[in-house]
C-alpha cells in the first residue's frame, strides 16, 4: 500500500471540524440561541458544503490512488473484493449507531400502539443500506437517525466508482467534461430545488472526480504561486456576495478545492510539530465515525446545556456558546472513538468466528 499522506489527514480533520462548527450553529441559531457565525456560512457558501465537498474529492481521489480501475482490464482488482471492504469500512459502525432506531419504535409502540411513527413501514428498508438521509433530502419521510445524507451519497459513489474511475482511465477529460455539462445543467431545474442541489448524483459524482485529479497532481500543489492564487480566490469568495443561483454550491466547491490547495501547501508546516502530528492522525482516523454521530451529538448537548443554564439560572451569550461549541467537540470525539473502538471490536470478532467457521 502506499504511503500515507499526512496532508490530506490535515484536510480530512479540517473538514471534520467544518462540519461540526456549521451544525452546531445552524442548531444553536434555530433555538434562538446567540452564537458567533464561527465557520458556518458565509455571503457565497457555507462551511458544511465546503466540508462535504472536500471529503467527497478525497474519498474519490484516495480511492483511485489505491485501486486504480476495477474491472476495466484483466489484472485489476475484483469488484467484489473492493465492494466487501467499502461495506466493511461503511456500515459496522452506521448499523450500531442505529440501534437505536428499534428501541424507539419499541418505545413508541408501547406508548401509543404506532411503532412506525416517522412514515411508511417500507421506509425503514433504506435504514440498512444507509439511504434513510439521502432520501429524505429529497422529501421521502424516512426513520433516519444518524449520518445526515452523507452515508447515502458515499455509497452511491462508491457503487459508481468502477464505472467513473474506468471512464476517466479511458478519457479523463471527456469524463470531467461530461460531468460539468450535467452539473451546469442541473441550473435549469426549478429555482426552489437549489437547496438541494449539492446531494444530486451528477453533483457528487462530478466533485468525486475531481479528486481523482487533485490527488494525481497533488505535487503541484506545493508551489506556493499556486497556494497564493488559491488563498486570494478562497478570500474573495468569503467576502465578496456573488449574486445569482451559482451560490447554491458552485461557489462553495470552488471554494473548497482552493481552501484545498491552500491547506495541502501550508500542512507540512504544522506537521513539524510531533504533537499536531500526532493529533492528526488520531483525529483523522476518527473522521467517519464523527460524520456518523456529530449532528445528533450536537443536538443532545445542546439539550444538556440548557437544562444545565434554567436550573442555574445562567444567561446564554455568543461567548459562553463558544465554549459550549469546544465542550461539544470533545463530547463528540470521545463518542467517535467510542464507536470506532466498538465497531472495530465487532468486526474483530465477526471476521475470526466466520474464520473458524470456513
Amino acid at each position: 500500500m502506499d504511503k500515507r499522506i499526512q496532508e490530506l489527514d490535515v484536510l480530512r480533520v479540517l473538514a471534520m471540524f467544518f462540519v461540526i462548527t456549521y451544525h452546531f450553529g445552524y442548531e444553536y441559531a434555530v433555538a434562538g440561541l446567540p452564537c458567533f457565525n464561527l465557520f458556518g456560512t458565509t455571503v457565497n457558501f457555507t462551511f458544511g458544503n465546503i466540508a462535504v465537498t472536500i471529503f467527497i474529492a478525497l474519498s474519490g481521489g484516495l480511492l483511485y490512488k489505491r485501486y486504480g480501475v476495477l474491472g476495466c482490464n484483466q489484472g485489476e482488482s475484483p469488484l467484489k473484493t473492493f465492494y466487501l471492504k467499502r461495506a466493511k469500512a461503511i456500515y459496522p459502525p452506521f448499523w450500531i449507531v442505529n440501534l437505536y432506531i428499534p428501541f424507539t419504535m419499541l418505545r413508541h409502540y408501547i406508548a401509543d400502539g404506532n411503532a412506525f411513527f416517522l412514515g411508511h413501514p417500507l421506509s425503514i428498508l433504506l435504514t440498512p443500506i444507509g439511504f434513510d438521509g439521502y432520501f429524505k433530502v429529497f422529501g421521502v419521510d424516512t426513520y433516519v437517525f444518524c449520518g445526515d445524507w452523507f452515508v447515502g451519497a458515499i455509497v452511491l459513489l462508491y457503487l459508481l466508482y468502477p464505472l467513473l474511475a474506468c471512464c476517466y482511465r479511458k478519457r479523463p477529460a471527456t469524463t470531467l467534461i461530461v460531468l460539468a455539462v450535467l452539473y451546469g445543467l442541473q441550473f435549469m431545474l426549478p429555482e426552489r430545488y437549489d437547496e438541494v442541489f449539492n446531494s444530486y448524483p451528477v453533483t457528487l459524482a462530478f466533485k468525486f472526480c475531481i479528486g481523482f485529479v487533485l490527488v494525481e497532481n497533488l505535487e503541484r500543489f506545493r508551489d506556493w504561486r499556486i497556494a497564493l492564487a488559491s488563498a486570494l480566490v478562497l478570500a474573495g469568495l468569503t467576502f465578496v456576495d456573488i449574486p445569482g443561483r451559482v451560490n447554491a454550491d458552485t461557489l462553495g466547491t470552488v471554494a473548497a478545492f482552493a481552501l484545498f490547495a491552500v491547506v495541502f501547501y501550508a500542512a507540512p508546516y504544522l506537521l513539524r510539530f510531533g504533537l499536531a502530528r500526532g493529533a492528526v492522525q488520531k483525529l483523522a482516523a476518527l473522521s467517519y465515525c464523527v460524520f456518523l454521530i456529530q449532528h445528533m451529538g450536537i443536538v443532545w448537548a445542546q439539550i444538556a446545556f440548557v437544562g444545565v443554564f434554567e436550573k442555574m439560572g445562567w444567561d446564554f451569550t455568543a461567548w459562553n456558546v463558544a465554549a459550549l461549541l469546544a465542550c461539544t467537540l470533545v463530547f463528540i470525539i470521545i463518542a467517535a472513538w467510542i464507536l470506532k473502538r466498538v465497531s472495530d471490536w465487532s468486526v474483530d470478532r465477526i471476521s475470526k468466528f466466520l474464520s473458524c467457521k470456513a
